[in-house]
């Protein structure tokens, strides 16, 4: 007598299946999980700058003021935009799963709530600013906080210290440092080579878990993949090269003068949103719409800066 083959005991067999999902598409980039959130009220935030100070002298006994001259000023424009996605659902398909005790429409807006959120930090490295985007650190960081030109140039720490002199905002303190996996990698060497061991810290985040991260002169320094590792010298493009970028900060610490946060208008909810749109009115699906009105802001020119040209 044949013994039964495992192809047909296979139609009598239920397999196991994990509830849940796990989570699989990751970039990583736990600054995201320390940014401020800063809201505002009407269409903008609107920041007056310094452009040039009421100017000043020295003055002999007797002699004539002439520093007339009066301040001016810059003003900076921030408003939110829009990061959006539907999950839409099926009654039937919600019907048969929910008789399996899934939630799918539930599954969907996770899904969606992540997408939401991982464009939302695409869009903090390397959005261009232009309506519907995201305003970046690309876009923002000025010019004159950039480190002296390169074609191209290996990390050193001598670079990472004039990336860190230019960051003035908080008087010279510095609140982080962020650059992708290979470039830390290439820092961990730096730090190997002096015969040394790798400084970390161990960083509280905002929902109250700690993770370790490695330091510089005590500045925690966040891994971020989002950052372009395709960028033409000096920063000039996000594309077409071979280079990246390392950034130095301060965060903003709610005055709105001194550092970076994320933006939302103070009408609506911090982050991301979800909305019950309900059903269609021509088809038997229900849309729940996940949202986020946000942006990316930079409040103080010198609360940034931009270590450009780096090849490994």
């Amino acid at each position: 007598m044949a013994s039964q083959t495992l192809a047909e005991a296979q139609k009598l067999i239920n397999n196991q299946i994990i509830s849940g999902v796990a989570e699989d598409i990751i970039t990583t980039s736990p600054i995201w999980q320390a940014m401020p959130w800063s809201s505002y009220e009407g269409q903008a935030i609107l920041v007056n700058r310094e452009n040039a100070l009421g100017d000043a002298q020295h003055l002999a006994v007797g002699g004539t003021i002439t520093a007339k001259a009066a301040a001016t000023f810059t003003q900076a424009t921030y408003t939110a935009v829009t990061t959006i996605g539907d999950a839409e659902l099926n009654g039937l398909v919600a019907a048969q799963s929910s008789s399996a005790g899934v939630d799918q429409m539930a599954a969907e807006i996770s899904s969606k709530a992540k997408s939401v959120g991982r464009l939302l930090q695409t869009g903090v490295a390397t959005g261009d600013g232009s309506s519907p985007n995201l305003n970046s650190l690309h876009t923002l960081v000025d010019a004159s906080q950039y480190t002296t030109a390169s074609a191209g140039q290996a990390l050193s720490l001598a670079l990472m210290d004039e990336l860190l002199d230019l960051v003035k905002a908080k008087d010279g303190e510095v609140d982080w440092i962020m650059m992708p996996a290979r470039t830390l990698r290439a820092y961990k060497a730096l730090v190997r080579a002096l015969g040394g061991v790798n400084e970390t810290m161990a960083f509280t985040m905002p929902n109250g878990t700690t993770r370790n991260v490695s330091v510089y002169e005590g500045v925690p320094i966040f891994q971020n993949d989002y950052l372009s590792v395709a960028e033409t010298a000096n920063g000039a493009a996000l594309t077409t090269g071979a280079l990246t970028s390392v950034y130095a900060g301060c965060w903003d610490d709610g005055t709105e003068k001194v550092g970076v946060s994320m933006i939302y208008p103070a009408s609506t909810q911090m982050g991301i949103s979800v909305e019950n749109v309900g059903a269609m009115e021509t088809k038997d699906e229900s849309i729940v719409r996940v949202k986020s009105y946000s942006n990316f802001a930079q409040f103080n020119r010198r609360g940034t800066a931009r270590l450009t040209s780096i090849n490994n």
